[in-house]
């Protein structure tokens, strides 16, 4: 008996039990039937027309899910309760999710939902659409039409400038963009040549330094017989239509320069293979569709996304669990490499595997205390309590059903501004790390004691590109006048230098010093930092020399105060030492230049890469070897101690933890203007 003859076999009860005119009038009152408020619903799911085990099911906009039986069939208890469309939905990793109505006027019809296998072939003829953008979004062919607030966090972010980026251009390309004049570039001792730009547009181009398309084809210039290209591409400009992997940088044109990592990147991943290469070239195993089109569409809408309760067929959705945890932002963040610059070779001692660790974020992570229950997106990509699904179903004011979908638990549509350490004023830098810092003050001198700790992040810190740095710097002061540092680590090459001679050569000559530059003297004793650092420099492989951290300790420095030719004269005597450093005076204030500190009073923490002529902190395309790596991993602290002649009665330390993001004579060098950010200061 369906549940329309259900109900009306009931009404006809209640009608011969209703009083009559002659009855007693106060007898009691027949109450109402209860109201509907669920209802089962047989559904049965086929795939390619043959019946579907295992399918979950559901119904639009709750959790429950029920999982189809041998048969492909099972019962779904639909809320009449829910505020949106009664739909039931079928999902399984194979096939688009599907979708049937469930009908107002026969609550308990069996629905019949038929998947079809979509083709797991990636289509190279497809054409990346063009995501649109908070301003530009008429088209439902763009991403933005509906993704409104998605959008709006995407469009500022790293990922949509990971193509456009200069200092990734520069890189690539031996250029440097910032030298935009001949006048300019020859002042360098750059080449001005002809050259296709950053975009794909001719025009002309500063070419300068070290880059990939030079170093690994031998070439000079625009290299347009390149053959080489580094995998640039496949992380940063994924979005070139054609081949997926080991594309040229330079083929990045239209959205693929413009928009870098964007949505119709990201949501083509259907798996990932963590053996493989990174980025398009193997790890992001990509599916672009080829079925015939639909929605106006050249080629069957196929998206992989975090949720399975999908049926639009405008977005030919698929769940992946992979969107949900850290395995997908590996596909780019853990990137381990054979020596790139033809001719080179590896340690194959230090280096068993033939590969360099370059980019290691995700293993870090995986070696951490919050893999796995707290991944990548917890911190990169965080809750956002006012979206209530990510089709904006406010904005765009649309009640909730299958075109505009349901409404999701606050908090589970997640921001895609993929927060990286410079966004929002350094917040995630600042929450990475702690400083403390003790003093004592014994007989005139200060003794200082600092512990840097890395209390935020899921991995090491810094992490990432190998070239960044922290930079911890430690200073005295007698009210506005330094103090000399007498004992204690040194800041080594990491932080910078204009020059550097050894004992041997004459102190007082320094070629195109300034008066104001301060000369570091640096006392080596043969002895080496245990840090526990990361990989091999962490778990025991490397010990003592192979972890390649010489101890380097203060003696003393002296500030120049006139110069005669090459010759300098400084406010005081240079002590003796093993070596000594050409640099600036320490500014260390927040939003200051990066400054050339190597010699002054501190610690480095970085992945120092090696080139095949011992040049260290090279860009990874050069690498041959890393040197060290003494990074912070979680929860990991450092501690060093340093004493001040101190002359009056209350002095003060500071110790301050700087970021920085490029070598300082590199960013000199291609006209970057890099700025050492503040992490986290301690004063006592």
């Amino acid at each position: 008996m369906t549940l329309r003859l259900s109900l009306l076999f009931c009404a006809a009860l209640a009608l011969l039990a209703c009083p009559t005119a002659n009855d007693d009038d106060s007898a009691t009152p027949t109450p109402e039937p209860p109201v509907l408020t669920t209802v089962d619903v047989p559904v049965t799911v086929t795939l390619d027309g043959n019946p579907a085990p295992g399918i979950s099911v559901m119904q639009g906009g709750l959790p429950g899910r029920w999982a189809t039986d041998s048969e492909g069939q099972a019962t779904v208890t639909i809320d009449l309760t829910l505020e949106a469309e009664l739909w039931v939905l079928a999902s399984t990793d194979s096939a688009r999710t599907g979708a049937a109505r469930v009908d107002d006027d026969a609550l308990d019809e069996p629905l019949l939902i038929a998947l079809e296998r979509f083709d797991t072939s990636d289509n190279p003829a497809y054409t990346f659409r063009d995501p649109g953008e908070p301003e530009r979004r008429e088209s439902t062919s763009m991403c933005a039409h509906c993704h409104i607030t998605l959008t709006e966090d995407w469009v500022e972010s790293a990922h949509r400038y990971s193509a456009q980026d200069p200092q990734v251009q520069d890189l690539y390309a031996g250029a440097a963009a910032a030298l935009a004049s001949e006048a300019s570039c020859d002042e360098a001792g750059g080449t001005w040549l002809a050259a296709t730009l950053p975009g794909g547009d001719p025009g002309q181009r500063c070419f300068l330094g070290d880059g990939v398309l030079p170093a690994l084809n031998t070439c000079d210039g625009p290299c347009d017989e390149a053959t080489a290209y580094g995998a640039c591409a496949d992380c940063h400009a994924p979005g070139i239509n054609g081949a997926l992997g080991g594309r040229d940088l330079r083929d990045a044109t239209g959205h693929a320069y413009e928009y870098g990592v964007h949505c119709d990147v990201c949501h083509r991943v259907d798996s990932i293979d963590l053996e493989a290469p990174a980025g398009t070239a193997g790890a992001l195993r990509m599916v672009r569709p080829s079925e015939p089109g639909a929605f106006r569409l050249p080629e069957y809408p196929l998206v992989f996304g975090p949720y399975d309760d999908v049926g639009s067929a405008v977005m030919g959705a698929v769940g992946r669990d992979l969107y949900l945890g850290a395995t997908l932002c590996a596909g780019c963040h853990q990137l381990e490499q054979e020596v790139l610059v033809p001719g080179a070779q590896i340690d194959p001692v230090r280096w068993p595997s033939g590969k360099l660790p370059v980019h290691t974020t995700y293993g870090e992570w995986l070696d951490g205390p919050l893999a796995p229950g707290v991944p990548c997106q917890a911190c990169h990509m965080p809750p956002d309590p006012d979206a209530g699904n990510s089709a904006d179903l406010a904005r765009l004011s649309l009640a909730p059903g299958l075109v505009a979908g349901w409404e999701r638990p606050p908090g589970s549509v997640r921001h895609h501004t993929f927060d990286g350490p410079l966004d929002g004023a350094g917040e995630l830098l600042q929450l990475a790390a702690a400083v403390d810092l003790a003093t004592e003050l014994t007989e005139g001198v200060l003794t200082a004691t600092a512990t840097v700790t890395n209390v935020g992040a899921g991995h090491a810190i810094p992490t990432g590109e190998p070239m960044r740095a922290l930079l911890l710097a430690v200073q005295a002061t007698c009210g506005d006048d330094p103090l000399p540092a007498t004992s204690g680590f040194a800041l080594s090459d990491i932080a910078g230098a204009l020059a550097r001679k050894d004992s041997s050569e004459d102190w007082a000559l320094w070629p195109g010093a300034e008066v104001g530059m301060v000369v570091r003297v640096v006392a080596q004793p043969g002895t080496w930092h245990e840090d526990v650092g990361v990989g091999p420099f962490g778990d025991g492989t490397f010990v003592e020399e192979a972890k390649g951290l010489p101890i380097e300790m203060v003696v003393g420095a002296a500030t120049i105060v006139a110069m005669n030719g090459e010759l300098a004269t400084f406010d005081a005597p240079l002590p003796d030492g093993d070596f000594a450093w050409l640099g600036e005076a320490a500014d260390l204030s927040p939003g200051s230049p990066a400054e050339t500190l190597a010699g002054s009073p501190g610690h480095a923490f970085a992945r120092v890469l090696v080139g095949p002529d011992g040049t260290r902190n090279v860009p990874h395309f050069l690498a041959v070897d890393v040197a060290s790596d003494n990074r912070l991993m979680p929860t990991a602290s450092w501690t060093g101690t340093w004493t001040f002649d101190a002359p009056c009665a209350t002095p003060t330390a500071q110790a301050r933890l700087l970021y920085r993001q490029w070598p300082v004579q590199l960013a000199r060098e291609r006209g970057w203007s890099p700025v050492d950010v503040v992490m986290q200061e301690a004063s006592r």
